[in-house]
């Protein structure tokens, strides 16, 4: 495990990065690569699996390096970002039953009740069918935003809207997953 980067060595690196500058890339990579691994393993529990994960995640970081807007530390946005890509693929990718049992050995952040505790997997079919209830514009402006990590202004440029009207359909979808889903609230 390497030094941990200062706050000045941070900014100085993400404003590198944002002007393509592959060193600065390179840093970040071999800066976090092989812990990233070692915690993406932990949840899909395949090397090589993690592994694409995490370079997924770091192809993304470049690609979007001039728009990107990490307002955490780089260290907190790449672990977030490998867990949710790791949640992902074990709801997506694996078989069904492999990954409801996977699913559902993670704890529900912040929740200390256990008979109350519904497991992650129920939770997450009661997203999805909640989010397939939204309009066609605002279900893909919700996508787009909370799958695929764009930006609202990115969300307007990608579907030639305005940015008032995404923040407009992302009031609605969320007022809408909130009615639909807190029924489960209590529960959580």
């Amino acid at each position: 495990m390497s030094q941990p980067l200062s706050s000045n060595e941070e900014s100085f690196l993400l404003a590198q990065l944002a002007k393509g500058d592959q060193k600065s890339y390179q840093k970040l990579f071999y800066q976090f690569y092989a812990d990233l691994c070692r915690f993406c393993n932990r949840y899909v529990r395949n090397e090589e699996i993690a592994e694409e994960i995490v370079q997924d995640v770091f192809i993304y970081v470049w690609e979007k390096r001039e728009v990107i807007n990490i307002s955490v530390s780089i260290k907190s946005y790449l672990y977030t970002a490998v867990r949710n890509k790791s949640i992902n693929y074990i709801k997506l990718q694996l078989p069904k039953d492999q990954a409801k049992e996977d699913i559902a050995n993670f704890e529900i952040a912040g929740s200390t009740d256990v008979e109350s505790e519904l497991t992650f997997a129920e939770l997450s079919v009661k997203v999805q069918d909640a989010i397939e209830t939204l309009p066609k514009k605002c279900k893909a402006i919700f996508l787009l935003s909370r799958e695929d990590d764009y930006t609202y202004k990115e969300i307007a440029t990608h579907l030639g809207i305005s940015i008032k009207t995404v923040e407009n359909q992302m009031v609605i979808a969320l007022r809408k997953l909130r009615v639909e889903l807190s029924p489960y609230w209590e529960k959580v």
